[in-house]
C-alpha cells in the first residue's frame, strides 16, 4: 500500500503542534501570588491536591511568614512538604490544614517540594535585604535560619508528627489493600480470558460471553473510577497545575485506553479493520498493578525511617514520681548529690519503698520532679542522679555498647565526675535502682533533640541530587512529547493496524515512565543513612555533609577533651588549669590508625608546650602536631591547611573539637565534627556531632558517607537506566528487529515495581556496618614520630597575609585555659555598637571592629558582627542558640 503523503504530513504537523502546546503550557512563566500581611505576619494559603495551588508565592523580606497548606487528598506523595534550603520537613496530614511558620527570610528563591520530590512550589522573597558585606541577597542554595518553627521543627512536635504519620500510613495501607482486592476481583474475569485467547487451541475453552466488550466495560468501569480514584484525583489536578507527576502519566494512559475501548463498544464499525480490539484488560491490570506498587512502596518506606521511629518507640510512656511528702523533704536537701552526709537519713532511704512512688504519664513530668527508676527500666527523661548506683546502657544515644556506671555520691576511694551523675532519657538501667531529679523534659531531652536534628537533616538535599532534580522537573512533559511523537510515527508509518499500534505504544510510553524513581533516588538513601548514623552515635546535620565526608583527606584534632579526656592536672593552680598529664581517650589510637590506613593525614592542635604535645601525638600516632597554639589561633591553622593543600585540592579538611574555642575552627573547616560531650556552641558550629566523644566516630562518619553514596549511585543508576531503557522499548524501537511490542500491562508492572526497587535498595543501608576499623598494623614497629610545628604567634595579625584586614580581628586571650570565659561572649550585646567601636562575634566570641564593610546579620531588629563568613553562616542556622549562651 502506497504511503499517503498528505496523511503523513498531517500526522507530523499535528504532533509538532501538540509538542509546542505542551512546552508552552508547562514551561511558560508562572505568575506569583502575593501573601497577605496580618498582625505583622505574612500569610498565604496553598491548596494541596495533585500539586500546589498557587505554586509560586511572593513575600517581602524582613517579615515572618506563615504558610497554610490545605491538603485535600491522602496518599504518600504529598504527605510532606520539604523546604530543603531551610532544612524543614513538615508533615501534612490528609484532608487537614497545616501551618508552617518561617522567620523573616533574606531576598531570594526558596523552592519547596513534596516528600517524593515530584510536586514543586516556590517561595519568592523580594525586597531589600541588609547588606552582609558580600552580597545584597542570600542565594537559595545557602542554608538560612533553621529556627523556623513548623509542625515538625521542634522535638515535641516531631514526636507527634511521627506518630500521626505512622497512623496515616497504616490507614493508607488499609485503603490501598481494599482497592487492590477489588481491582483484582473485577479485573481477573477480563484479563484471564484475554490471555487464554492468545494460547493456540485454548480459545475453545473460553466462553464467548466473557469476551463481550460490554461485559468487560461493566467490570472495568468500577476499577477505572473507584479503584483508580486515588490516582486520578492527583493526576488530573497535577496536569492542571502544570506540575504533572507519575499519577498524571498513568491517568493519561489509562484514560486513553479506556475511552478508546468504550468507543469500540459504541461504534466499532467506525474503526479500521484490525483496530477493533478493546483494551479494558490493560486498563484494569495497569490500575491494579499501580495500586499494588503503591502499597508495596508505602509498606517499604516505613523501613527507611525505622531508625528514627525506633528511637521514638524507646521513649517511655510512664514515670515513677515520688509522692509529695517524700519529695518535698528531699528537695529541701538540694545539695544531696554533693554532700554525702545527707545520704544517711531515713527520708532518703524511703524512696526505695514502692508505696512512696506513683506512676504518671511521661508528658506530665516537670523539671525538678524526683523520679524512681528500677533495674530493667528506661530512664524517663534527662536528669541528674540524686541517690543510688547503677549500670546504664547508653548505646541508643552514643552508639557505644559498653555500659556506663552511675554513682550519686563520692566515696573514700572514688570521686564522682559530672558525667557519672548525668542521666539521659530512654537509656536502660541494667543493674541497680536510681533516684533522679528531672532536668530536661518533653522536647528538651537529648532523645527529642536527636530526633528533631535527624528530621531536619533528612529534609536537606545532597548536591548529587541536583542533576536528578533538574531532569525530574522536565521529565513528565518530555514523556508526554515522546508519547505524542510515538503515536504520530506509528500512525503515519507503522504497519496495519496503524491505529491499534499507535495507541498501544503511546499508552505504554506514558505508563512505563517513572519520574518518582528520579525524585526518590537520593532522599530515600539519605533518610535511611541519617537514621543509621543516629543509632551509631553519629548525628549528621545535612545531606551535604553526609556526601562530603567521604572526601576527607586531612583530619585536624583539638587535643584537650578531644584526643585526651580533658582531666586537669591535680597539681595545677585553681585559676590556671593545665592538662600536661591528661590521659588519652580510649579508641583514639585505633581511630588515628584507621584513618592512616584510609590514606587520611592527621594533625593535632595543642596549646601545650611542644614536648608535651609531641608526647601525646607520638602515643596516638598523629602525623603532625602544632604546639603552643593560642585558643584564638585554631581557625587560622585550619585556613592555612586549606590554602596549602596543593596534589590534594580535591581532599577536604575536617576539624574535630569540643570547646567554645574550637567553634571558629569547626566553622572554618570544610567539615566540622563536634564531640557530643563538649559544649553546645561547638556542636552548633559543626556539621557532625559524635555523641559519645569517641574518635572512632570520625571513622564511622567517613564509612557512613561511603556506603550512603554508593547506595545513592545505585539508586540513580537504576532510576536513569530504567527510564532510558524502558521508554524506548515501550515506544517500539525493537519492533523492526523482533516484531515485538510492549504490552501496557507489562509497562504498568514495570512502572509499579521501579520505585519499590529503589526503596528496597535504600533499606539495605540498615545492614551496613559503619564501625569497621582498619587497624591491622596498630602497635607494630616503632611509634610514629610526629612532625612538630611551634606556633609562635601571640595574636592574629598574621591573617593579613591571607588578605584579611588586621583591624577586623584582634586577640581574645593569652590564657591557655581549655575554655574561654563566657563574659567575653556577652560583650557589646546589650547596646548596638556604632562605627569605630568593637563588637563581639556571638558565635566564636572574637572581638570585631565595627566598620561599613564588616560582615553582619540582622536578627530581631539588632545588627550582629562576625569575624568571618563561616561564623555568620552558622549564626544563620540557629541565632537563638548563640544568643542564649
Amino acid at each position: 500500500m502506497e504511503p499517503n503523503i498528505f496523511f503523513i504530513a498531517a500526522a507530523l504537523i499535528a504532533a509538532a503542534a501538540l509538542t509546542w502546546l505542551i512546552i508552552r503550557f508547562f514551561f511558560a512563566p508562572r505568575r506569583g501570588t502575593a501573601g497577605t500581611l496580618t498582625n505583622g505576619t505574612q500569610t498565604a494559603t496553598i491548596s494541596v491536591r495533585g500539586g500546589y495551588s498557587p505554586s509560586v508565592i511572593e513575600m517581602k523580606a524582613g517579615t515572618p511568614i506563615t504558610l497554610t497548606f490545605d491538603r485535600q487528598e491522602t496518599g504518600e506523595c504529598t504527605s510532606h512538604v520539604v523546604f530543603a534550603d531551610l532544612a524543614i520537613d513538615a508533615m501534612l496530614p490528609g484532608n487537614t490544614r497545616t501551618d508552617v511558620h518561617l522567620p523573616a527570610l533574606p531576598a531570594g528563591d526558596y523552592p519547596f517540594a513534596c516528600g517524593m520530590n515530584m510536586v514543586h512550589g516556590l517561595l519568592r522573597i523580594t525586597g531589600d535585604t541588609h547588606d552582609t558585606g558580600n552580597s545584597a541577597t542570600v542565594p537559595a542554595s545557602a542554608t538560612v535560619p533553621a529556627t523556623a518553627t513548623t509542625t515538625t521543627a521542634n522535638p515535641t512536635n516531631t514526636l507527634d508528627a511521627e506518630r500521626r504519620e505512622s497512623e496515616e500510613r497504616a490507614k493508607e495501607i488499609r485503603q490501598l489493600l481494599k482497592l487492590v482486592v477489588i481491582g483484582t476481583v473485577l479485573t481477573l474475569p477480563v484479563f484471564v480470558p484475554m490471555m487464554l485467547m492468545l494460547i493456540p487451541g485454548a480459545h475453545n475453552v473460553v466462553p464467548m460471553w466473557l469476551m463481550n466488550p460490554w461485559l468487560q466495560a461493566l467490570l472495568i468501569t468500577p476499577v477505572m473510577f473507584y479503584c483508580g480514584a486515588p490516582i486520578h484525583r492527583v493526576g488530573w489536578p497535577a496536569l492542571i497545575h502544570r506540575d504533572p507527576d507519575m499519577n498524571s502519566l498513568v491517568t493519561l494512559g489509562t484514560s486513553a485506553a479506556y475511552l478508546y475501548s468504550l468507543a469500540l463498544c459504541v461504534a466499532s464499525s467506525l474503526f479500521p479493520e484490525g483496530s477493533r480490539e478493546p483494551y479494558f484488560e490493560s486498563v484494569g491490570v495497569v490500575i491494579t498493578l499501580v495500586l499494588v506498587g503503591r502499597l508495596l512502596e508505602t509498606k517499604a518506606r516505613e523501613g527507611t525511617g525505622k531508625a528514627v521511629q525506633s528511637l521514638i518507640k524507646l521513649r517511655p510512656r510512664t514515670a515513677h514520681r515520688l509522692v509529695d511528702s517524700i519529695s518535698s523533704n528531699i528537695v529541701d536537701n538540694s545539695n544531696i548529690s554533693t554532700n554525702p552526709s545527707l545520704n544517711n537519713g531515713t527520708t532518703i532511704a524511703n524512696w526505695r519503698t514502692p508505696a512512696n512512688a506513683h506512676d504518671i504519664d511521661i508528658d506530665d513530668v516537670q523539671t525538678g520532679d524526683l523520679l524512681v527508676v528500677h533495674a530493667g527500666e528506661r530512664i524517663p527523661v534527662d536528669g541528674e542522679l540524686v541517690d543510688g548506683e547503677a549500670r546504664v546502657d547508653e548505646s541508643m544515644i552514643t552508639g557505644e555498647s559498653k555500659p556506663v556506671d552511675k554513682k550519686a555520691q563520692p566515696t573514700a576511694q572514688h570521686t564522682t565526675q559530672p558525667n557519672e551523675r548525668t542521666l539521659t532519657g530512654a537509656t536502660v538501667v541494667l543493674k541497680g535502682d536510681l533516684l533522679m531529679r528531672a532536668t530536661q523534659v518533653g522536647g528538651d531531652t537529648v532523645l527529642s533533640q536527636i530526633i528533631a536534628m535527624v528530621s531536619r537533616a533528612q529534609a536537606t538535599k545532597a548536591p548529587v541530587q541536583k542533576l536528578a532534580d533538574r531532569i525530574a522537573r522536565i521529565f513528565v512533559p518530555a514523556v508526554m512529547i515522546i508519547a505524542v511523537w510515538t503515536f504520530a510515527i506509528w500512525f503515519a508509518f507503522g504497519p496495519e493496524p496503524k491505529l491499534a499500534h499507535a495507541l498501544v505504544t503511546a499508552v505504554s510510553v506514558l505508563i512505563i515512565a517513572c519520574p518518582c524513581a528520579l525524585g526518590l533516588a537520593t532522599p530515600l538513601s539519605v533518610t535511611a543513612a541519617m537514621g543509621v548514623g543516629a543509632t551509631n552515635g553519629v548525628l549528621v546535620t545535612s545531606a551535604k555533609a553526609l556526601e562530603q565526608a567521604r572526601d576527607i583527606r586531612t583530619v585536624v584534632f583539638d587535643k584537650t577533651g578531644t584526643i585526651t579526656r580533658g582531666v586537669v592536672d591535680t597539681d595545677a593552680a585553681g585559676d590556671s588549669p593545665s592538662y600536661e598529664h591528661d590521659p588519652v581517650k580510649d579508641g583514639s589510637r585505633e581511630a588515628v590508625a584507621s584513618l592512616h590506613a584510609a590514606g587520611v593525614r592527621t594533625v593535632m592542635l595543642s596549646g601545650d608546650r611542644a614536648e608535651v604535645a609531641a608526647r601525646v601525638a607520638r602515643e596516638v600516632g598523629i602525623d603532625t602536631v602544632i604546639a603552643q597554639v593560642r585558643p584564638d589561633g585554631k581557625a587560622y591553622w585550619i585556613e592555612r591547611l586549606q590554602t596549602e593543600r596543593g596534589d590534594r585540592a580535591n581532599g577536604l579538611i575536617a576539624m574535630v573539637g569540643d570547646g567554645i574555642n574550637d567553634a571558629p575552627a569547626l566553622a572554618q573547616a570544610d567539615l566540622g565534627l563536634a564531640i557530643g560531650t563538649g559544649t553546645d556552641v561547638a556542636m552548633q558550629s559543626a556539621d557532625v556531632t559524635l555523641m559519645n566523644g569517641d574518635l572512632r566516630g570520625v571513622v564511622k562518619t567517613i564509612n557512613l558517607s561511603n556506603v550512603t553514596m554508593r547506595n545513592i549511585r545505585e539508586n540513580l543508576a537504576w532510576a536513569f537506566g530504567y527510564n532510558v531503557i524502558g521508554i524506548p522499548i515501550a515506544a517500539g524501537v525493537l519492533y523492526p528487529f523482533t516484531g515485538w511490542l510492549l504490552s501496557p500491562m507489562i509497562a504498568g508492572l514495570a512502572m509499579a515495581l521501579s520505585s519499590v526497587c529503589l526503596v528496597l535498595n535504600a533499606n539495605r543501608l540498615h545492614a551496613a556496618t559503619i564501625d569497621r576499623l582498619n587497624i591491622a598494623n596498630i602497635g607494630s614497629g616503632e611509634a610514629r614520630e610526629p612532625k612538630v610545628i611551634i606556633d609562635e604567634h601571640t595574636d592574629l595579625t598574621h591573617l593579613e597575609s591571607n588578605g584579611q584586614n588586621r583591624d577586623s580581628v584582634t586577640t581574645m586571650s593569652n590564657t591557655n585555659n581549655k575554655e574561654h570565659h563566657m563574659d567575653m561572649h556577652h560583650m557589646h550585646m546589650n547596646a548596638e555598637p556604632t562605627e569605630g567601636e568593637t563588637a563581639t562575634d556571638p558565635v566564636c566570641g572574637m572581638t570585631v571592629a565595627v566598620k561599613p564593610d564588616a560582615i553582619t546579620r540582622e536578627y530581631n531588629g539588632t545588627t550582629y558582627y562576625f569575624c568571618g563568613e563561616h561564623c555568620a553562616k552558622n549564626f544563620d542556622k540557629a541565632p537563638q542558640i548563640f544568643l542564649e549562651q
